[in-house]
């Protein structure tokens, strides 16, 4: 059952820009959406990956949330030194900061393609990526292709780690199945996503009061709309793994972890309001939940660590007695411990993980009756 335009507004978050792209689209086209702020010394790597894709037609719309350093003199000698292939459009925006998610809702409103990529400023796309996620889309019917992702740390072979998004998501066609393989996917990111576009209309903007998990949350309201989706099981998309100043990723403050608390809150109640909720939807957030509530005790924030406590407890699987027994004597521990008593608690949690993880035994396999 495809969720229409209409009954998706309903987990439609509000933009600054005041609306939402239109569903009408050039066919073919694959719209790519860069946001970009003071990242002027990593941008023309990822244009110049873009522009190296074997698909075409493609529309690169770059919009700079208002940076400070030489990010516009950049782009504009880019596009300078690309402006000769018709089959590849480029569009520069600047607004002023807002965040990566008002970024991206003024690019996609901006954009015209059939399929549209939100893509980041740091990262790269193999060469082949667009071609084989458009013909994934094209072969199965599908309204999202998922590929895997290698993070990297100096070139794109380099990679430390493979996110196997595309590996574990099966030709899906029927809703259900979608929300199963966004479960297995781990929620799937922004680098192995291609959306169609009528896909993308539907899921409404990117919630723009967000610092983090925002991809999550705008992908699962994809993932609600969308009726298919494939996976192309290759590594097609490097993620930048350097941390330097303003990344976000270790960011462990009280707005970060508030973010995460609002973003799986919202997917939550989407999830209710759609009628998508099933055991592995609330298993995926118990999970983002108690993983808030480590980051926070690693902060040694306690009313953030709280409020992820008790959202965890509210999703604990009735089938996972010990979480609801281990969190609900979380609870006056943490509101007994002042901070650095709550950075040691974190330790303790880590250690004993760690240790349990370490001594765990396999268990034999049961031999097959004759």
């Amino acid at each position: 059952m495809t969720i229409h335009n209409e009954k998706a507004m309903t987990l439609w978050p509000p933009t600054c820009h005041g609306h939402w792209m239109g569903s009408e689209y050039e066919e073919g086209l694959v719209s790519v959406v860069i946001p970009t702020y003071n990242r002027g010394h990593r941008l023309v790597e990822t244009l110049d990956s873009v522009y190296a894709q074997t698909y075409r037609p493609i529309e690169m719309l770059v919009v700079d949330d208002g940076s400070t350093d030489h990010t516009t003199d950049i782009l504009a000698e880019w596009r300078s030194g690309h402006s000769a292939d018709p089959g590849f459009c480029i569009a520069f925006f600047r607004q002023e900061n807002r965040g990566a998610p008002a970024a991206r809702n003024r690019g996609a409103i901006e954009s015209h393609g059939e399929y549209i990529h939100f893509w980041d400023c740091e990262d790269v796309m193999h060469p082949k990526k667009l071609e084989k996620q458009v013909d994934a889309a094209k072969l199965h019917h599908t309204d999202i292709v998922v590929c895997d992702v290698g993070c990297f740390r100096d070139a794109p072979g380099d990679m430390a780690k493979v996110w196997e998004y595309g590996s574990k998501t099966d030709v899906c066609q029927e809703p259900a199945a979608v929300m199963n393989a966004w479960v297995t996917g781990g929620g799937w990111g922004t680098l192995g996503v291609l959306i169609r576009r009528t896909t993308a209309c539907a899921a409404g903007p990117w919630r723009e009061s967000l610092s983090r998990y925002q991809d999550l949350e705008f992908i699962s309201r994809a993932a609600i709309c969308a009726d298919a989706a494939a996976g192309v099981g290759e590594v097609l998309s490097f993620a930048r793994a350097n941390a330097e100043p303003g990344c976000i990723s270790s960011d462990i403050s009280e707005p970060a972890l508030d973010s995460m608390i609002e973003a799986c809150t919202a997917i939550r109640d989407n999830l209710v309001k759609s009628g998508r909720m099933s055991r592995g939807t609330q298993l995926l957030l118990h999970c983002s939940f108690v993983g808030t509530l480590n980051r926070a005790l690693k902060g040694g924030h306690r009313e953030v660590a709280l409020r992820a406590c008790r959202a965890a407890l509210e999703l604990a699987p009735p089938d996972r007695p010990f979480r609801r027994v281990a969190l609900r004597a979380y609870l006056p521990v943490i509101r007994l411990l002042n901070r650095r008593a709550l950075v040691a608690l974190s330790k303790t949690v880590n250690f004993l993980n760690a240790m349990a993880n370490a001594v765990r035994i396999k268990r034999p396999a049961t031999p097959s009756k004759a």
